[in-house]
C-alpha cells in the first residue's frame, strides 16, 4: 500500500496508519481497550478538522502524537476515578486464597519498588531521552524502529540513547537501571552496552 497523501479520504489514511499507531500505542505500555478508544477519538477529530488536514506537514507524526496526548488524557481521567465494582469483585476472588493473596501482594509490593526506581532513574532524563530509553530498553526496539518512532535518522537514534546512558552514568556513578522484558525483572548496568 502507498502512502497516502493529506488529500485522501480518511479511511484510507485511517486503513494505512491504524496498525503503526496500535502498535506503537503498546510498546507505551497501554492496554487494548485504552488504545482502540484513544484511536477512534484521533481519527474522530481527524473528521472533524479535515479542512485543517492540509496543514499538517508529517501525517505519522501528527497521529501518533495526537495518539500518545490522547492516551495520556485517558490515562489522567482513570486515575482520577475508582471503579468500586472491579475491585470488590478482586477482593472477593482473592479472599478464598490468603496465602496466595498474600504472595501476589508481596510481587505487587516488589514490582511497584522496581517501577518506582525506574521512575525515578528515568525522571533524571530530558522526556526525549526517557522516551528513547524507554523504547530502547524496556520495550527493546531496534535503533532503525526508533528512529522511526521518533521521526529521527538512524544515527540520531544511536546517539540520543548513548547520550541518555552517559547522562545516567554521571548522575548515578555505580548505580544499575532495572528495566522490564517479559514481565521479568532485568539488571543493565549504566557501565554496560548501548
Amino acid at each position: 500500500m502507498s502512502l497516502p497523501g493529506k488529500n485522501a479520504d480518511i479511511t484510507v489514511i485511517y486503513n494505512y496508519y491504524v496498525d503503526d499507531m496500535y502498535t506503537y500505542a503498546m510498546y507505551l505500555g497501554f492496554n487494548e481497550y485504552d488504545i482502540m478508544d484513544a484511536i477512534h477519538d484521533v481519527f474522530c477529530n481527524l473528521c472533524y478538522r479535515q479542512k485543517k488536514l492540509n496543514e499538517i506537514s508529517n501525517l505519522k507524526f501528527y497521529l501518533f502524537k495526537s495518539l500518545k496526548n490522547r492516551l495520556i488524557d485517558i490515562s489522567r481521567n482513570k486515575k482520577d476515578k475508582m471503579d468500586f465494582n472491579s475491585l470488590a469483585a478482586r477482593e472477593f476472588l482473592n479472599s478464598g486464597h490468603k496465602n496466595d493473596t498474600e504472595n501476589r501482594l508481596i510481587q505487587k509490593e516488589d514490582e511497584e519498588k522496581i517501577q518506582n526506581t525506574i521512575r525515578e532513574i528515568l525522571a533524571l532524563l530530558s522526556p526525549r531521552q526517557q522516551e528513547i530509553i524507554y523504547l530502547r530498553y524496556i520495550q527493546e526496539y531496534n535503533y532503525e524502529q526508533i528512529a522511526e518512532l521518533m521521526d529521527i535518522n538512524y544515527e540520531n537514534s544511536r546517539k540520543l540513547v548513548y547520550k541518555a546512558i552517559l547522562s545516567l552514568r554521571r548522575k548515578l556513578p555505580g548505580k544499575i537501571l532495572l528495566s522490564c522484558s517479559g514481565g521479568l525483572p532485568l539488571i543493565l548496568h549504566i557501565s554496560g552496552k548501548c
